[in-house]
């Protein structure tokens, strides 16, 4: 294939990969009010499942690994369970709008954590870090004035970016062990078991919930998490990391955009000029990024 042809498939996948992570948020909204701990452990737990039916050789793949390397593959399953329970919960006390706004900070946390294993970290960079800080602070403000329910979501938000910072540095690191499919599989199977375990633990039902909440759960796993990230892994080896990084930060719009059509969630002013505030900063410090 030549490499424009390369490249605009890589673009083609992209943007189906934004609009389909671009659901996750609703499909959240539609389960509730299943518990937010059971959503996220049955939406992994179905993902996990099709990885594993697509990997097969997973497991064998990983008993093949070395014991540290084993234990990182482990590590990135508990920090992509713990990401994706602290944003679907963020959702249950805070909007959309915000929640997601603030979900989009991990290259921030990617960035600060890339200088602490001796990455550099540029000037642009640190500009592009600051003002999404204050976005943050603008969001978190408003949500402050509103509700200190709100603020928790915010707060519950920005672990979930720090977790999905930390889990892509693993995965960063893993990425010469393992092929892209059992390596999904392990993680989603690593996450899953343990949404679960905090799922039970915690007294939040897996069975007997509204029809509606299974449709939701579903769908995530299917369309936002099937579809959303195995494109968006599928075109980051096909298209400029930095590109693949920009459209991401289309995830907080295209969310808060069908969760106000379909469920008629309006964004807070504060969310939006904060979320706005956020995703210029991301996008100052990393456009001109290439790795």
């Amino acid at each position: 294939m030549q490499p424009s042809a390369r490249t605009s498939s890589g673009l083609a996948a992209l943007l189906l990969a934004i609009l389909a992570i671009s659901t996750g948020a609703p499909f959240v909204r539609l389960a509730q009010p299943a518990p937010a701990l059971t959503v996220a452990a049955l939406r992994v737990c179905l993902a996990a499942i099709v990885f594993l039916a697509i990997g097969r050789d997973a497991v064998a793949r990983v008993r093949a690994l070395p014991a540290v390397e084993r234990r990182w593959v482990g590590a990135a399953g508990l920090l992509f369970g713990a990401h994706l329970g602290l944003w679907i919960t963020s959702l249950y006390f805070t909007s959309t709008a915000a929640s997601v706004a603030l979900v989009a900070t991990s290259p921030v946390f990617a960035a600060v954590f890339g200088l602490l294993l001796g990455d550099r970290v540029r000037p642009r960079e640190w500009l592009g870090i600051a003002i999404a800080g204050a976005g943050c602070a603008l969001l978190a403000g408003g949500d402050w004035r509103a509700g200190g329910l709100a603020v928790l979501g915010d707060a519950l938000s920005v672990l979930a970016a720090a977790c999905a910072a930390a889990y892509l540095v693993v995965g960063r690191r893993l990425r010469a062990a393992m092929p892209l499919a059992p390596y999904l599989a392990l993680v989603n199977g690593v996450a899953g078991a343990g949404l679960l375990v905090a799922a039970v633990g915690s007294g939040a039902p897996l069975i007997g919930l509204p029809a509606l909440s299974y449709v939701g759960i579903a769908g995530g796993a299917l369309v936002a998490s099937l579809g959303g990230h195995t494109l968006l892994n599928w075109a980051v080896r096909r298209t400029p990391t930095h590109l693949v990084a920009l459209c991401v930060l289309g995830e907080p719009v295209g969310s808060s955009l069908l969760t106000w059509a379909i469920f008629g969630e309006r964004p807070p002013a504060h969310a939006v000029v904060g979320g706005a505030v956020i995703l210029v900063g991301i996008g100052v410090g990393f456009a001109g990024r290439r790795g």
